[in-house]
């Protein structure tokens, strides 16, 4: 059973560099999930970023804030 379910939603351009066997198992994930590469990588972000306690405790600072 796929972990990620892919919802469809506005999107902007990233220019990310992979190495060759992670780019090769995104690839992979998204033919099992019948997805493409662009929903595995953000489907696997959110999921990592709503998980890490310590990333949401540090959203509530200043810090975040001026980051974005």
């Amino acid at each position: 059973m796929p972990l990620l379910e892919v919802i469809q939603t506005r999107q902007v351009s990233a220019s990310i560099r992979l190495t060759d066997s992670t780019a090769t198992q995104v690839d992979q994930y998204a033919a099992f999930i019948h997805a493409s590469a662009d929903d595995v990588v953000e489907q696997a972000l959110a999921y990592v970023f709503s998980k890490d306690r310590d990333f949401q405790d540090f959203l509530k600072t200043p810090q975040a804030k001026q980051a974005s």
